[in-house]
């Protein structure tokens, strides 16, 4: 039996990696710099994430670390009464979010806040 569970298990030597590993992008120092100069010219955190290959939680990180005040862009009226009127449509918050490309927490608040009441999940 431990022959079988020996034999069958994932089993690396040391310093050996698998293909799968994901690629970590760093940016350099230089593209750190343009990041800060690019959003504090009006871009976008999403907008810069794209272009640069990396999350949006990198691009925040960068603009934190170095005292950069992040903007926050509220969700304008036509976009909540959009997102309640497909959540009360049956949509869920999952789908209304990817549907009108914004965070779903996001959305889930301001839906709440303009009186609509959340249904419980589903699990689904």
């Amino acid at each position: 039996m431990r022959r079988i569970l020996r034999d069958s298990a994932d089993v690396r030597t040391p310093g050996e990696t698998t293909a799968s590993r994901r690629k970590w992008t760093r940016l350099s120092d230089e593209a750190r710099t343009a990041v800060i100069e690019r959003y504090k010219a009006g871009e976008t955190s999403t907008a810069l994430a794209e272009a640069y290959g990396v999350a949006k939680s990198t691009i925040l990180g960068i603009l934190r670390a170095n005292s950069v005040v992040v903007r926050r862009r509220p969700l304008t009226s036509e976009q909540v009464s959009e997102a309640a009127r497909l959540y009360n449509s049956g949509l869920s918050l999952s789908q209304v979010a990817e549907r009108l490309k914004m965070n779903q927490e996001t959305m889930r608040v301001a839906i709440m806040g303009s009186g609509v009441t959340i249904r419980p999940a589903t699990g689904a």
